[in-house]
């Protein structure tokens, strides 16, 4: 019903506009009225119901020497023999790694090396390319030219990518970093182990999560609203990632 109000009303500025014919100044005038009104009809737009009351889960990027958790929730860390070959869809080896490493980046889709590479799935669940950091410091989104942002990228299968959301739950927290968060988030990424009125909410590390874990609940309010997006990468989340 929204939907048809909003296209009544739009038709109706046109008629209107022509049939005034102002001046090309007052045009203009009415040209950035009718966007205002859009993009506010636009912002008030509301999600799906369930959004009022969402999962939220969150999703980090492995790192090699870091401890991280299995499936199971056991906490373990990514080192150890070096026996398993990271590999690329020609077959060049991109770096060796534990079995434990590699199969955790094999289940986050994405992992970094000690020494600065970040690797991502590529075709299949077997072979890996190297990330270009100067374009996705942080790892790619849910297509090649859309980069994670730590504590702003979330995951949904059933929102717009780009969209901006407000999370009232994360409204003042605290980040591991020290900052605050002003609940702003923004769709980047989809998941492939969930469905529909769920977020996956980008805490860059194992850490991160361990700390936020009991801080952010399993349920949150989400608005679809034009929201500030912040920066809440410091220089030790830099120097932890290798940039």
């Amino acid at each position: 019903m929204k939907f048809s109000v909003c296209s009544t009303l739009f038709a109706l500025i046109a008629v209107v506009s022509a049939q005034v014919a102002p001046s090309s100044g007052k045009n203009e005038v009415i040209r950035q009225r009718d966007d205002r009104v859009k993009r506010s009809l636009e912002t008030k737009r509301s999600l799906k119901s369930c959004y009022s009351k969402a999962t939220l889960t969150m999703y980090w990027i492995p790192k090699e020497g870091d401890k991280d958790m299995l499936n199971n929730g056991k906490t373990v860390t990514l080192s150890g023999s070096k026996n398993k070959k990271l590999k690329t869809t020609s077959g060049s080896t991109i770096a060796k790694v534990s079995k434990t490493t590699y199969e955790k980046f094999q289940m986050e889709g994405t992992g970094l090396l000690k020494n600065g590479v970040m690797v991502n799935l590529d075709s299949g669940n077997d072979t890996f390319m190297k990330v270009n950091r100067k374009k996705s410091p942080y790892g790619l989104g849910s297509e090649e030219n859309n980069r994670l942002v730590p504590w702003i990228s979330v995951a949904s299968n059933d929102l717009r990518k780009g969209t901006k959301l407000y999370i009232k739950q994360l409204d003042g927290l605290k980040l591991p970093d020290g900052k605050k968060h002003n609940g702003c988030v923004r769709v980047d990424d989809e998941g492939w182990s969930f469905s529909g009125c769920q977020l996956d909410f980008f805490v860059l590390q194992f850490s991160a999560y361990k700390k936020l874990d009991d801080m952010i609940p399993n349920k949150v309010t989400v608005q679809q609203k034009d929201c500030k997006i912040l920066d809440y990468v410091t220089s030790s989340v830099k120097k932890w990632a290798v940039l």
